[in-house]
């Protein structure tokens, strides 16, 4: 009787854990890395910003008469979709509905709300908002610069593993 010789089919004589995730990209994977830190940085710049912010409105609105008070406050959270990168966080201006209720106050285009997305506004509350929200706006593009340096290396990631593969059929143009 023989004794069976291991194969190289046999995955446990390998060692090859066929359920293992494969190795990240170290490119991707040194983006990510310093995305994350820096994510990190600007999250807590902004919620030290929108801090000082909310004590200031609060601190106006007690100074106030009960019908210039304004109602308009700053939030910085994650973002909630599950969809959302690691790390990335929303700064949003709301306008206060009533006891525990908020309403967001839509930006519109670009990184950096207009006098005219308010609406109506106390004078005090306006100075404000024009002292911090050239502050907010830059962390806003810095968000978004972030996220097209991810979306870059995610995209030139997949293609270099493409190209490594010898049948994956990309072939690169050159144009003139």
């Amino acid at each position: 009787m023989h004794s069976q010789r291991p194969t190289t089919h046999d995955s446990l004589d390998w060692a090859v854990n066929e359920t293992a995730e494969p190795e990240p990209d170290p490119l991707w994977a040194a983006v990510e890395s310093a995305t994350l830190r820096r994510l990190d940085t600007l999250y807590a710049e902004a919620v030290a910003l929108a801090t000082d912010c909310m004590d200031a409105l609060l601190q106006a609105r007690e100074a106030h008469p009960y019908h210039a008070r304004g109602s308009v406050g700053v939030r910085v959270r994650r973002s909630p979709s599950p969809r959302s990168a690691p790390g990335v966080f929303l700064i949003e201006w709301f306008r206060v509905r009533g006891q525990q209720r908020t309403d967001y106050i839509a930006r519109g285009s670009g990184h950096r709300y207009s006098r005219r997305t308010f609406g109506r506004l106390e004078p005090w509350e306006w100075a404000l908002i024009e002292t911090y929200e050239p502050r907010f706006a830059e962390i806003r593009l810095l968000l978004h610069q972030i996220g097209l340096l991810r979306r870059q290396a995610r995209h030139l990631t997949a293609l270099l593993e493409r190209r490594e593969r010898p049948d994956s059929g990309l072939a690169f143009e050159i144009q003139d």
